[in-house]
Formats: C-alpha cells, sequence, structure tokens
C-alpha cells in the first residue's frame, strides 16, 4: 500500500489563482487543503528561499542519492517539452509499496512536497526544471 506522504501534484495552467497567477503564496485561495503546501500566511517568516534552473538531458543520473527533504519544495517543469520523474518515499530504499511516482510532461505541471520525504528523479527527455526550496521559519 503506498504512503499518505506530504505531496501535491498539479498544472499551474489549470490551478484556480483567483485571477491573480499566482499560485505559491498567502492568497486565501491557496488556504484549500490541495495547496496547503504552497500556502504561506503574509505575516509568516521563511529562511532559506532557494531557486534552481536545472537544465536536464535525457538519462541524467545526478537524481539518486538524494537527502531526506527540509521544508518545501516545488519543481516545476518550464520547458515547453520533456519529462522528469519524480519518486517520494518515507524509506530512503524505495521499497516497492512505499513509493510514490508522478512525472512532469506537460509545460507548467508541477510538485511540491513538504520535509522528512526521501526524493529521486529521472529524466526521461530532455526538460528544464524550476526548483523553488524554502523552510517556513517557526
Amino acid at each position: 500500500m503506498t504512503p499518505a506522504l506530504d505531496i501535491e501534484f498539479g498544472d499551474a495552467n489549470l490551478v484556480d489563482t483567483n485571477g491573480t497567477g499566482w499560485f505559491v503564496g498567502f492568497g486565501d485561495w491557496l488556504r484549500s487543503p490541495g495547496a496547503a503546501l504552497r500556502h504561506m500566511p503574509a505575516e509568516a517568516a521563511v529562511r532559506g528561499l532557494c531557486m534552481k534552473w536545472g537544465i536536464h538531458r535525457r538519462g541524467d543520473t545526478l537524481g539518486t542519492g538524494k537527502p531526506v527533504s527540509a521544508g518545501r519544495t516545488l519543481s516545476m517543469l518550464v520547458s515547453e517539452h520533456g519529462r522528469f520523474r519524480l519518486q517520494f518515499s518515507p524509506d530512503p530504499a524505495f521499497p516497492p509499496g512505499e513509493t510514490v511516482e508522478h512525472a512532469l510532461s506537460r509545460h507548467g505541471q508541477f510538485c511540491a512536497w513538504g520535509a522528512g520525504i526521501h526524493h529521486r528523479w529521472f529524466v526521461d527527455e530532455d526538460c528544464i526544471i524550476l526548483t523553488l526550496r524554502w523552510t517556513p521559519a517557526s
């Protein structure tokens, strides 16, 4: 049985942004359970903000051996074409039945995940991925 992990899959082209275009932040429309990872109250502090632009070639082998996630992370397919698969697990060995997989294959698709999750990725087709990482300050 696949575990319940703090992960959200979506498409920025289809997310209801209340007409603003903002799909990560403090807007009231981000308070819904399906957007909890992407919501940050306006008064909340954030630490460790990082953004990565990744140009990935098919077969790229750098996606394994990643440390357990800290804070929140969102990766989005920003190229017009490509395929980028992400796997998540509570266990660093990624055993069958305890691994969740999702592929980003359309421009604007994203995956967000919370702390304490092991992840790895695979590049099935050349693509560009934008990744945002932040930690809500307590």
